[in-house]
This record gives structure tokens, sequence and C-alpha cells, in this order.
């Protein structure tokens, strides 16, 4: 039997019987051991033995019987949050079981029309999803419960190779990042969270892990501004050509709207060179500011550079006493502008001065205004997007300001100090202006990646720093990924330390976020080395994991049947039947797409580097998160209240059904707290 191709698992116990029957003899030889002829000895030794029989046959039954149970429902799996303390082996993903051909026939099996009474919910059953609905097949995960589950723990070295969550909406990501950022944090590693739509219990919980680990805490949001910590995405960069590309990388590039995006880029190029040598730092609000009026800048620029580099009493040479004379010979689209702005030219092209960044004014300055405004409306509704409403205020922050109590993120400090970040972008209410802000949070953070890859944590430190494994949980991937910032990154994060885990619900979103399928592919060959996928709702993202799996050989029983008539009158025997059964193969994926389709809600197949599948089941995090301060408290229930997600649909969270459930948004206090009180 153990060597037996197939194991009929799928069948009644009939093991009980043999074992009823060995208890019932054990019994009759106790009782009546004269009538076996026996002595009282032998008659006990021989009770002993069948009762070991059936004790055996028991088991073996009860092996089968849990089994059939094992692929009708699916156990929850809870853990505590005070008992996730990180493995030393790596992150834990959940409990579970290797996938291997043996699984693949089980499943196989379970599947066929024959089969379906054991595989199909009894009524005990359906009460029990009633209570807890896993939906799904849960057959996927039974069919691994006869030999036991093990932790599913993905080394640490994998780790590098970024991970790569897919899944539809509702099926068990945000329980899997919370997972995973607890672990991090634990661990002792920076931590940032980019959220676009705003989780409330993903807030929470980073929260209270950076509370618990004694970590500084960075809340950015574009729709709390008033609580939000403040960002400049363009007033940090190692080279100056970063502030540029940064801006012009939001544009489009397709066709002919890659030479108004060059423009753009030597425009505000130009721009923020000037701010740097005024020693100002640039920002959004400065850069529009002079690419309507650059006469300004002009003038605080060449006179700045004039007196430190220009002829000496060069103010006694201008002629402003009579600007009409000096601007007989202008050109057309020259009259009217600032006087003292056309003299200061004037004075640099007779004396044949010459500065690149003067000279990339003066060439700005000598456009024509409607053809630069022509040329130049591209850039100018992005930056309009940026400096709308209250979002203005966090990213344009007054360094000056000492009475604005809202920090300023900076992503050195950030990460020196393993502070735990969580950016929200607030994509439900504008979409537009998240996707913006966070492209360009990505692009600064891709520069200071670079800057790591090079030189390290400790460049201008006396004694250097080891390099931190930064770990970055991009949840709602697509909504980051519409520039060429985030290619760079997954290129050179292993280099600088960064650990990526990207949340994604279909892989058409990469291709509609980036506008190139094959950067797409560029994107998915980076950040698919372990990929972790829950139930997903459509074909070509199963494909994604399936197409990776080799294929294996399915066995199949098939009866076979016949009859033959006799073909000799005189023969007392009219016909012979004959009944066989046979053992075919054939060939199969180790795991059809169609089951991806088909996981419980909290159930995930995870394919780790080297080819290895495992069937995970995520757990549920028990602990309630930390009690927040009473500002923060506030914006976790309005971000329940304005989206907060339930079974893929959006719902208005009311404050009657807080109220019912008040463990998910008032957690319990800190055992610190409990002893003061």
């Amino acid at each position: 039997m153990a060597h037996y191709p197939i194991e009929a698992l799928l069948r009644p116990p009939v093991e009980w019987s043999s074992s009823l029957a060995a208890v019932s003899l054990a019994a009759i030889v106790v009782r009546a051991p004269d009538l076996l002829l026996m002595t009282r000895p032998v008659a006990w030794g021989t009770a002993v033995a069948l009762s070991g029989v059936a004790l055996i046959r028991f088991v073996q039954g009860w092996r089968v019987v849990r089994y059939q149970r094992g692929l009708r429902r699916n156990r929850r799996y809870r853990i505590a949050a005070r008992d996730l303390d990180p493995d030393p082996a790596g992150l834990l993903l959940g409990q579970g079981f290797l996938w291997t051909a043996r699984h693949t026939q089980r499943l196989w099996d379970a599947t066929r029309a024959y089969n379906r009474r054991y595989v199909e919910p009894g009524w005990w059953a359906r009460r029990a999803a009633a209570q807890h609905p896993l939906s799904g097949l849960p057959a996927l995960h039974g069919v691994g419960l006869l030999e036991g589950q093990q932790r599913i723990v993905l080394p640490s070295r994998e780790r590098q190779g970024h991970l790569f969550y897919v899944g539809t909406t509702g099926v068990g990501k945000t329980r899997a990042a919370e997972l995973a950022i607890t672990q991090d944090i634990r661990r002792g590693h920076p931590v940032i969270c980019m959220d676009p739509k705003g989780d409330p219990d993903l807030f929470r919980r980073l929260h209270s892990e950076a509370r618990r680990a004694g970590r500084p805490f960075y809340f950015f949001h574009l729709g709390y501004p008033d609580h939000s910590a403040r960002y400049n995405p363009i007033g940090r960069f190692s080279r100056i050509t970063e502030v540029a590309t940064r801006i012009a990388n939001q544009l489009p590039s397709q066709g002919n709207a890659e030479a108004f995006r060059q423009f753009a880029w030597l425009f505000t190029h130009v721009i923020a060179r000037a701010l740097v040598a005024l020693g100002e730092k640039p920002d959004y609000r400065k850069t529009l500011q002079h690419m309507n009026h650059i006469e300004p800048l002009l003038v605080r620029y060449f006179e700045h550079w004039l007196d430190t580099e220009g002829p000496t009493g060069w103010r006694l040479r201008l002629n402003l006493d009579d600007p009409e004379t000096a601007r007989t010979s202008l050109p057309r689209h020259l009259k009217g502008r600032d006087p003292r702005a056309l003299e200061l030219v004037r004075f640099y092209k007779d004396h044949d001065l010459y500065d690149p960044v003067a000279d990339g004014l003066r060439r700005a300055f000598e456009y024509e205004k409607t053809f630069f405004d022509k040329i130049s409306v591209a850039v100018q509704p992005l930056l309009e997007k940026l400096l709308s409403g209250r979002v203005a205020e966090l990213l344009n922050p007054d360094y000056a300001d000492l009475d604005d109590p809202r920090p300023i993120l900076d992503w050195p400090s950030a990460i020196r100090q393993r502070a735990v970040v969580y950016c929200g972008f607030d994509a439900l209410t504008d979409p537009e202006v998240a996707a913006v802000v966070g492209q360009s949070l990505m692009a600064d953070l891709v520069a200071y990646a670079g800057e790591l890859y090079k030189h390290g944590l400790g460049e201008n430190l006396p004694v250097p720093e080891a390099l931190p494994e930064t770990c970055l949980h991009l949840d709602e991937f697509a909504e980051l990924v519409r520039g060429p910032e985030i290619v760079q990154a997954l290129n050179k994060g292993r280099g600088a330390g960064l650990r990526f885990s990207v949340y994604l619900q279909t892989l058409a979103d990469i291709a509609a976020g980036l506008g190139n399928r094959e950067r797409a592919q560029q994107v998915l060959g980076n950040v698919t080395n372990t990929i972790l996928m829950l139930r997903v709702a459509d074909l070509e993202t199963a494909e994604l994991l399936a197409d990776r799996l080799d294929t294996v050989e399915v066995n199949m029983l098939m009866l076979v049947s016949g009859a033959t008539d006799s073909s000799e009158p005189d023969s007392p025997v009219d016909f012979t039947s004959n009944t066989q059964e046979r053992i075919s193969s054939q060939t199969a994926r180790r795991l059809e797409p169609g089951y991806l389709m088909q996981l419980p809600r909290g159930h995930a197949f995870v394919l780790m580097a080297g080819g290895q599948l495992y069937k995970v089941q995520l757990p549920e995090i028990l602990d309630p998160p930390h009690r927040l301060p009473s500002d923060l408290d506030a914006i976790a229930r309005d971000m329940a209240r304005r989206y907060r997600q339930a079974s893929g649909v959006e719902l208005q969270v009311t404050e009657d059904s807080i109220n019912r459930a008040p463990w998910l948004w008032k957690a319990s206090p800190l055992p610190s707290e409990e002893a003061e009180s």
C-alpha cells in the first residue's frame, strides 16, 4: 500500500469496520474465554493484541476522515502581536506546507466530478462558514494537512530580491502587510510605508509598533495637512540636474510631447541653478513663480553674480537714467519688459561676460512671451496641481518658520534614525495630485538610494555607520510607478540596502501606470523574485505564477469492463465478462491558474527564489493596536469613515458601526499607562 500510486483517501473509512470487529472480539474474549477454549492469561493477551489492532485501524480511519474534513473547511489561524517576535531565520509569512506533485495529485482527485461529495461542505461546515466566512476552495489548503503544517519563513538573503504581493481587493493584502511591517519594525529596520488610498488599520499598526519599539514616527498625508509632516520633494539632491528631472519625468513623453518635456526640463533646470546659487532651496512654489515671471530672478542673480565676479564699478555703468533711449533698438517682443532686467542683459552682452547660469536666464528672458507660454504649457498645470489648497503648505515648507510644530520629513534623517514613516496620498479624493506627489517622493528616495549606493550612510561622519536595511512597503503599487524612477530604485535597491515589498491587484495596473508594456515587464522582472499570490481576479495575473512552475504527472484510476459472447453452441458458458482497474498518467501543471482564482480569503501561494512553491495561510493578528494620540485617533476615525474597505467595496463607515466594534478603533493602553493609572 505504501508504494501504491493511488492513495485512495476519498472513500468511506472502511478501517473502522475492522476496528469495530477487533474491539468486539476483544470484549468477547475477555468476557467469555471459555467459549473460545482459552485460558484466562491467553484471553487477556489476545484481548490486548486485538485492542492494539483496533487502535491502529481506528487511527488509520481517523486519518482518512480528518483529511476529508480538511477538504471541506479551513480553520482560522490567529497569532498574538506580543508573540510575533522576529524569526532569526527570516520573515514569517504564515503556516503551510511545501507544495509537491503529491498535492497536485490530491487536488486533481478531489476536484473530479465523482468525488465532489468529499469536497462540498456539509451542513455543519456551512454553518461554521456562515459565522467565519473564508470563501474560495478550502481543498487547496486541505490537501496538505495530512502531513501537518509548519511555519513558512522567507530567508533573509532572499529579501534582497524584493517581495511581490498580488491579490484582488479584500483577500488579505493588508493582513500580509501588517504581518511583514510588524516584523520589520521589531527587527530594527527603517520602515517606509506608502499607502495611496489610506488604510486606518495599517496606520494604527505602524504607529503602535513604532511606539512599542521606541522609534520616531513620521506621518505624511495629503488629506490632513494640519497634522501631517512637511516635505519638499525637490529640496534635497546630490546633483542639481535632479530637480529638473523630477519635475520633467512627471510629464508625458510620447510623440510630440517629448519636445515640450525637454523644454520644461531645460527651463526648470535654469531656475533651480539660479535659486541654489542664491542660497535658496528650490520648491514648487518658487519654480512656478519664476516660470511665470523670470525678471525678478534674473535681476537678483545678475546682481549677485556681478557683485562677486563682474567688473569693478559695474553698477555705475548701467544706463538706468534714460531707459527709453536704451530700448530704442530692442526687438518688439522685449518692449514693455522690466527695464532693470533689460539693462542688465545689455550690460552682460556688451562686455562679453559669461556665466552658465546667467546665460541660461538670459536665453529664457529673451524668449517671446507668447511663445514661451505655449511651450511651457505642459509643466504649469502640473505645478498648479501641487500648489492648490492646503497641499501647498506641505510641499513647500518654510524652513525659517520656527513656530510651525509640524516636522519636515527628510530621507537621510529618517533612515539614520531608523524611523517609521507612513505616507498617505489620499488618492480616492484627488488621484492626480496623489500620483504626482507619490512619484516625486519616490524620485527623491531613489536619488538618495544612489547616494547610499556610492557613499554609504556615513559619508560625512568621522566614523562611518553600517548601511541599514530600509524596508519599503508600497501599497497600490500601480499608483507609484508612473515614472522611470521606480525602475532605477529596483535596480539600485539591493546595493543601497532597500528592500521593496510591493502590493498590487493585477499586472495590467503596472502597464497602465507606466504607459509602456516593455517597462512594465522590466519592473516585474525586478520584483518577482519572490511572489506571494493571494486570490486574483484575472487569468493573466494568475499565469504569472503558474507559468513559472514545472509540470508533473498525475495518475488516474480507470474502471474498464467488458463482456464477450460464447461462439460455441455446445458450450455451457453463454458469455464471459471481465472488470479491470487501470492506472493511466498524464502531464499537468503543478498548479493550474484557475485554482489561484479560488483561493480562500487569507490564503496564498508563495513562490520563492529557486522555484520552491509553498501553500501558506496568513495569520490574523489578534491584539488591537495601542491607543493613538487624540489627534491621530481622530485622523484614523476619519479615514475609516471615508474610505474603509470591506470585501472589495468602498464603504461609508458610520459612527454607529464604530461604536458596535470599539476594539477596532480604541486600542488598549500600554502596560506602562495602565500601571500609572
